[in-house]
């Protein structure tokens, strides 16, 4: 009997202990890796990124492995674009990457085209809000954009209003007499609903613009579309103020009043030649009650005025900013952004180069220095190791601010919060230099002591140095262009990245738009899976439900694949967000924006692209704000052997803590995988089939995914298409087992 049951034991051990788990982990770890070859596909080591015919200063042609035209400073002579291409010698294939965006969200207007436009460049403003809501008087909104009705046409200011279904009730021009205007921005008197507009034209004809202030007189009928005439305030002193934008807050003379912020960048170079933009600052107090007259706001007398930013010229100290109201503390109004030295150190520089703010507590009326804080000395806003990818580079990379056409917020704690594309590169004795594939998104937040940076999304990476998430780890590279790669011109990169965001104050819910090309830059860089990518730039959303400590995995919103929209046959560019998240009810919130849906690839005005002509486009989704549980970890069921070549069958069950719907990934461990099937109902068995064609022995790995995004533990299953040998010792053991129950 001793001997028998020993016997017995060497079967157990030999067929289901060590041996055949010490050959499944084998398998399975030379499983993954042919999976991690076949699918993943990374680039490692040096990026073999080219930037061909880089014209140089001088107009000679360089060749240069990084771009080192400064995103920055798109000042002085301009350089043609990088084309970024991937070497073709290295025989690394392009890697499909992983940024599929998670969260649930439907459309409450799917997207509707509102005119055409002859006019085919941002049809919005730069740092303000072109999407106002209605909040005491009327329950819609407002919009406002700049476009040409026909191509010899003036280019005009325009509005809309969408009602609270989300149809598109009316729109038109602003004005009634022709003129060349645009760059709009807009927000809305609380009481009466009224829109109160800006824009800038040359109203005189000299050959300068001036800014119009108007509004329309929504309260009088409860109805949009009774716009007055404006009151134009024009430059002075050899400056151009222009690019206005509207801002509404608390007003000095206490709960019956508002104050109405006006303000626009002088566009006329300093002396030494550089873009230099101080801001003028115009303010207007009126009553915020049912019933209150505008009309004040027409009158050159109602308004006070002051520059921003002025001594900053001399210095050549370019602001890059945008501007917020706090309406939670009555009086604080700031600019927050990042100052560019662009003569270098000229001595007692106003700021230090880098991210700033500059608040103000008395509603905008003085700028004290006091207030003015920065992240100094230098431009970086911290440093990360080099992974070893970038072989030209030293061996840490500044993170620094990139980017422009920005807007700024308050959440509901009152930290401020500015948009902007991450940038890391360094300064050598021949330049300053940054990797053009490598500009994800982020946020810049003042929380009244300090800055600090939130990357939106995380990243792939997590480096040691700092502690943030990088596109890249020790043996990958994962390029995450976020800006559109939509041509514009010797300007491109600086003139296609507009990141925007908004905010729900009530809830803590944060959302950040913004047009990345990084589909679009991997089919011109010739990967097969992003073909349909071409010409195609998506619009991205990630939303955050803790004021933006975290974010979610971006909404791919304009996706040539959306299961809720065809977007094929759309080029989705230049889009606006409404500042405001509207709280729907049981954690849905209502996300308002327009876009430009061009008709050919790139803009004509920007000298780029052969059709200037595309849609003004309006579209509303419903975004789902909660921190979902992950499912269970999945159970499978069924046979644990078997024969090559024959079909077997298991049972696949997970359970999602919120009811949703459920989808499954299958790793077969013998590298083939079922790519994430769903939906299925939540704690439903699923039933999946495979065939094995050799004989060996395989770990079955699935994943449960649930409507949010959010993702199980690996549920591990063993199956064996076992050899002559192991078949023989499971015939044994059965023999066993019914020697010994006898």
């Amino acid at each position: 009997m001793l001997f028998i049951k020993f016997i017995f034991s060497l079967c157990i051990l030999y067929n289901g202990g060590g041996k055949v788990e010490m050959k499944n982990k084998i398998i399975g770890v030379l499983a993954c890796t042919l999976v991690i070859i076949a699918t993943v596909i990374p680039v490692a080591g040096t990026m073999n990124i080219k930037i061909e015919n880089v014209s140089s200063e001088n107009g000679s042609e360089t060749q240069s492995e990084y771009f080192s035209v400064d995103l920055l400073k798109p000042s002085g002579k301009e350089r043609t674009p990088a084309e970024i291409t991937f070497d073709p010698l290295s025989a690394k294939p392009i890697y499909k990457l992983d940024l599929a965006g998670n969260t649930n969200y439907e459309f409450i207007t799917k997207p509707t085209a509102i005119m055409t436009s002859y006019y085919d460049y941002m049809p919005g403003s730069y740092e303000s809000y072109p999407i106002r809501l209605q909040t005491e008087n009327g329950d819609g909104q407002y919009l406002t954009w700049f476009a040409k009705a026909s191509k010899y046409e003036n280019r005009r200011q325009y509005w809309g209003y969408v009602d609270n279904s989300g149809a598109i009730q009316d729109w038109g021009l602003i004005t009634s007499y022709d003129m060349w205007q645009g760059y709009g921005g807009i927000d809305i008197h609380p009481a009466t609903g009224d829109c109160i507009a800006t824009w800038h034209e040359d109203n005189n004809g000299d050959g300068t613009y001036e800014t119009a202030i108007t509004y329309d007189d929504y309260d009088a009928t409860d109805t949009p579309g009774a716009w007055k005439k404006p009151y134009i305030k024009e430059s002075s002193s050899g400056n151009e103020f222009i690019w206005p934008h509207i801002e509404i807050g608390p007003s000095p003379q206490g709960d019956g009043y508002v104050r109405v912020y006006q303000l626009a960048k002088n566009s006329k170079e300093n002396p030494a030649g550089y873009p230099c933009e101080d801001v003028r600052l115009l303010y207007a107090d009126v009553q915020n009650s049912n019933g209150a007259d505008l009309k004040s706001l027409l009158t050159a007398a109602t308004w006070k005025s002051l520059t921003v930013f002025t001594s900053w010229r001399a210095k050549s100290c370019r602001p890059f900013q945008a501007f917020a109201v706090d309406d939670s503390t009555p009086g604080k109004v700031a600019f927050i952004g990042h100052a560019a030295w662009l003569e270098g150190d000229l001595g007692t520089m106003p700021v230090d180069e880098g991210a700033f703010v500059w608040e103000s507590y008395d509603y905008g009326e003085t700028w004290d220095k006091a207030n003015l804080h920065s992240d100094g000395p230098g431009a970086a806003l911290y440093y990360v190791n080099n992974p070893g990818h970038f072989t030209d580079a030293p061996e840490q990379l500044e993170v620094t601010i990139g980017g422009w056409h920005n807007t700024a917020i308050y959440d509901s704690d009152g930290n401020l919060h500015m948009t902007f594309l991450q940038q890391y590169g360094w300064t050598d004795d021949t330049g300053s230099y940054y990797l053009p594939s490598f500009l994800p998104q982020a946020e810049l937040v003042w929380d009244g002591n300090s800055f600090t940076c939130h990357e939106v999304s995380v990243m792939p990476g997590v480096d040691p140095l700092s502690g943030h998430t990088v596109p890249w780890d020790s043996e990958n590279t994962y390029p995450v262009i976020t800006w559109s790669t939509y041509p514009s011109g010797a300007a491109a990169i600086f003139q296609e990245n507009t990141q925007k965001n908004a905010v729900n104050k009530e809830k803590g819910w944060m959302a950040q738009m913004w047009v990345d090309g990084t589909y679009c830059q991997l089919a011109k860089d010739g990967d097969p899976n992003y073909v349909d990518y071409t010409k195609h730039p998506l619009i991205f959303i990630a939303i955050s439900l803790d004021n933006g400590q975290t974010w979610s995995k971006p909404i791919e919103l304009t996706d040539v694949h959306n299961d809720k929209f065809d977007f094929s046959e759309q080029i989705t560019v230049y889009p606006y967000l409404c500042d405001e998240i509207v709280d729907l009810g049981d954690d849905w919130g209502q996300i308002n924006m327009y876009y430009f849906d061009d008709n050919a690839f790139g803009s004509t005005v920007q000298s780029s692209g052969l059709d200037p002509t595309g849609d003004i486009t309006y579209c509303s989704i419903k975004v789902k704000f909660i921190e979902s549980e992950p499912p269970s970890t999945p159970t499978i069921t069924g046979s644990s052997n078997g024969k090559p070549n024959k079909e077997y069958s298991f049972k696949v069950k997970s359970t999602d803590p919120e009811g949703g719907n459920l989808y499954y990934y299958i790793d077969w461990g013998d590298n083939t995988t079922t790519d994430w099937d769903g939906p299925h109902p939540s704690a439903t068995e699923v039933t999946y089939k495979h065939t094995w064609t050799t004989k060996a022995a395989f770990t079955i790995k699935v994943k449960a995914k649930d409507d949010n995004g959010a993702e199980s533990d690996w549920g591990e299953f063993a199956f064996s298409t076992p050899r002559a040998k192991v078949m023989l010792l499971n015939f044994l053991e059965k023999i066993l087992r019914i020697f010994l129950r006898t």
